[in-house]
């Protein structure tokens, strides 16, 4: 198996103030901030690796300072940012970004080559490029709700300009690497799903300098769907 990543860079230096704006947006969807829960094995076919956010009882979110102005965030479920919110009928990383009067870049790659990268203004505006190679869909050009374009498969940058940093990229990793350098700032170690299955998933303790992992949990009946 290949490089997988889904991390967010957000153009908001407060750390604690994004903490705040997606507890508010969870809080709205019933997901009600919770203790960190003890420490665990994944269990096989783990749901919060690879469902949905709405097939979760539980979510994870890894919250860090990133370059200078930039916050870093990782998620478990992994895509919980770029899927729909059912009480907006919009991305949640669009959400937050209007919450927050900030833009930010999603970078999906999996299995090292596809990749998905995500653009939000501060006005919620959303630009998406490339393709997901492992996407079992009958419609491949469908992705969390939003639709891929034939004419931008290479993923791109469209409202940033910040093109140069993946001119050269061939791979889905490359481009990781190039968005963690760039905007993980001390902290680019993290800038990845390491932090997601182990912290998020696992519940082991996060050691990000000036982060902090946070829980939400489902306040309605059980909608965990049960997994052989």
């Amino acid at each position: 198996m290949g490089y997988w990543v889904n991390t967010t860079y957000i153009n908001h230096g407060d750390v604690a103030a994004v903490s705040e704006a997606l507890t508010a947006i969870f809080h709205k969807e019933g997901m009600i901030a919770i203790p960190p829960p003890a420490q665990r094995a994944a269990r096989a076919g783990e749901p919060m690796q690879y469902d949905r956010a709405m097939n979760n009882d539980l979510w994870g979110v890894a919250v860090f300072p990133g370059a200078e102005s930039w916050t870093v965030i990782q998620t478990a479920p992994l895509e919980l940012l770029a899927e729909q919110s059912p009480t907006t009928s919009q991305m949640r990383l669009a959400d937050l970004c209007v919450a927050l009067s900030a833009s930010a870049i999603q970078l999906n790659v999996y299995d090292s080559t596809g990749n998905v990268l995500v653009e939000v203004s501060p006005a919620g505006r959303i630009a998406i490029s490339g393709f997901n190679m492992e996407g079992d869909a009958e419609d491949p050009f469908e992705w969390n709700g939003q639709r891929l374009s034939e004419d931008l498969l290479e993923a791109q940058f469209q409202l940033h300009p910040f093109q140069h940093l993946i001119e050269d990229a061939m791979l889905g990793d490359d481009k990781a690497e190039a968005l963690r350098q760039a905007f993980g700032g001390a902290n680019a170690r993290y800038c990845d799903n390491i932090v997601s299955v182990k912290t998020l998933i696992r519940h082991e303790p996060f050691d990000a300098p000036g982060g902090s992992a946070l829980y939400f949990k489902w306040q309605g009946p059980s909608r965990q769907r049960a997994r052989k």
